[in-house]
């Protein structure tokens, strides 16, 4: 049986139809978008009610950034609603249940065989994905500590995880599945359907693919034929029978008691899933639609294509932590109205920009309301430590005069900047080299080619051999002797002053370095500089890890 009956009503209360006019109508007074959403729902449930809100997402591969806005856009209502004083609980729903296309079976090895099978059939390859979506949620700071690595917790509590597999096979639904196969005709007709038989697909009990057409359907059970394997068969049991994607979205709010989810504009367009089950909530189930939060697109930096986990994966929640503090991770998301498309990169633009602007917005949280909102919906955590640090141009600045050594680095910003949070600083640190290394590297190492060593390389490999002072030995070098001497250390046409890579490696280490290019054509300082194996970087990453 479900376990708790949802409030019946055969549409939304007129003065919630009058200000919603629609699923991408919002109420633009709002300090927020987050907060609008929140207060249809407190309008629509009663005080002691515990709103539901689920995320729901199919393993076909890794979560990438573009599905991470669906489990945000949760994230950000649940917290507005706990801002209004009201209890809530998001449920984030693993459709492993679902079928393995067989263009994916065809491409991916590890789901070889698997075309037509659930998802879940590869249980190794989808709680590996799965994981690793709750992993990047706990360190972005959504997930609950008390969830475990399957992001289970303890019931009642304000977060839920389901694996459909696992609810189908356990019969959660049985009960509600068997009504729906007993009525499947009028649930066509509110669906626009003419054969209630199109809206299941049956688990073929002799080969398990959903390859099958059924040919007859009722409460009980479903005959059917598998074009796969010819099996002529009876499934008696419902767990065999999937529902279509808009039927068993209904039939899970129905039994979860689901009170709102977000949804890509595209699920939200006339004629799309959320349009057309609106008669089955009205016609059938007799309870309002769930309150639904329209998104935008998550593209690339570049290409007006948006990102797509079949388009061969990525970027990842991962990536954008390896860079990025979790509330600034976050406030990408929360910062523009939902119903717009975001567009993310790791270029120099996107990334520099984004720090300007969270830097701009952390310090106006003291003395700007909606400002000061938009933090309390993101994270619990005091803004004030941010409003200390320099600016990300700065921290790359003192990491390249100072040849990437973050220590050196600390300390030139620290003098500049006294009153920076040192914690804070570090993780900056961390994420500017971090940066540099994966995304950056061309944009300040800009290679020029290779080239001869020539004198200039071989009177400063002496002079270096010789020095006993601090810095670089001087000698009246023109700008031709630089680009050579760069050229050799790193490949470029410039670099640190040589007195710091001196202070920083030691002479005799930049010595060798030149000596290592003269004799060898290697540049073992170039991997160093570009953010190499630095203690501070290793910890970002493994902060976002």
């Amino acid at each position: 049986m479900p376990r708790r009956r949802r409030a019946r009503k055969q549409s939304p209360e007129p003065r919630e139809e009058a200000r919603s006019g629609g699923l991408h109508a919002q109420d633009r007074t709002a300090a927020h978008w987050a907060l609008d959403y929140a207060r249809r729902l407190a309008d629509r449930h009663p005080p002691a009610h515990r709103i539901l809100i689920q995320t729901s997402m199919s393993p076909t591969g890794y979560f990438h950034i573009g599905n991470f806005r669906d489990t945000v856009c949760a994230h950000l209502v649940h917290r507005a609603l706990a801002r209004m004083g009201r209890r809530s609980a998001i449920l984030l729903s693993f459709d492993d249940y679902d079928p393995v296309r067989e263009s994916q079976a065809a491409r991916d090895p590890e789901l070889a065989d698997c075309g037509g099978r659930p998802l879940a059939e590869r249980r190794e390859r989808a709680a590996r994905i799965c994981r690793a979506y709750l992993a990047e949620l706990r360190a972005v700071g959504i997930l609950p500590a008390e969830a475990d690595d399957d992001g289970r917790t303890p019931p009642g509590g304000d977060w839920e995880t389901h694996y459909q597999y696992e609810r189908y096979r356990a019969g959660a639904y049985r009960e509600i599945q068997r009504r729906y196969q007993r009525d499947a005709e009028r649930l066509a007709t509110l669906l626009g359907k003419g054969d209630g038989r199109d809206l299941f697909a049956v688990y073929c009990l002799q080969c398990g693919r959903n390859t099958t057409e059924i040919h007859r359907l009722d409460g009980h059970a479903a005959r059917y034929r598998c074009l796969s394997c010819g099996a002529e068969l009876t499934a008696h049991d419902p767990a065999d029978v999937k529902p279509s994607w808009a039927l068993d979205w209904t039939l899970r709010v129905a039994y979860e008691g689901i009170d709102c989810e977000p949804a890509g504009q595209d699920h939200c367009s006339a004629g799309s899933t959320m349009d057309r089950t609106r008669p089955v909530y009205d016609g059938y189930l007799g309870s309002p639609q769930p309150v639904i939060v329209p998104y935008g697109l998550v593209r690339g930096e570049r290409g007006g294509g948006k990102i797509s986990g079949s388009l061969g994966g990525g970027p990842f929640v991962r990536d954008l932590l390896a860079v990025h503090p979790a509330p600034l991770v976050l406030w990408l998301y929360a910062r523009r109205n939902c119903l717009s498309d975001l567009r993310l990169g790791f270029g120099p633009g996107p990334f520099l920009g984004a720090y300007d602007e969270f830097d701009r917005f952390v310090r106006a949280v003291g003395r700007d309301e909606r400002a000061r909102i938009l933090w309390e919906l993101l994270t619990d955590e005091e803004p004030g430590g941010y409003a200390t640090l320099p600016r990300m141009r700065s921290v790359l600045g003192a990491l390249y005069a100072h040849g990437s050594s973050a220590d050196a680095a600390r300390r030139h910003l620290v003098a500049l900047h006294p009153g920076a949070d040192r914690a804070l600083l570090d993780e900056r640190l961390g994420h500017a080299l971090a940066w540099l290394t994966e995304h950056g590297r061309d944009h300040y190492w800009a290679p020029t080619g290779d080239t001869p060593a020539g004198p200039a390389v071989d009177l400063l490999i002496e002079q270096l051999r010789q020095h006993t002072g601090a810095g670089a030995p001087r000698a009246g070098r023109t700008r031709e002797d630089f680009r050579e001497i760069y050229g050799a250390l790193f490949g470029t046409a410039h670099g640190p002053r040589l007195d710091t890579l001196a202070d920083v490696f030691t002479p005799a280490l930049v010595a060798d370095a030149l000596a290592a290019y003269r004799d060898r054509g290697e540049r073992p300082l170039r991997a160093r500089l570009s953010g190499g194996s630095d203690r501070s970087r290793q910890e970002a990453l493994s902060r976002a890890s």
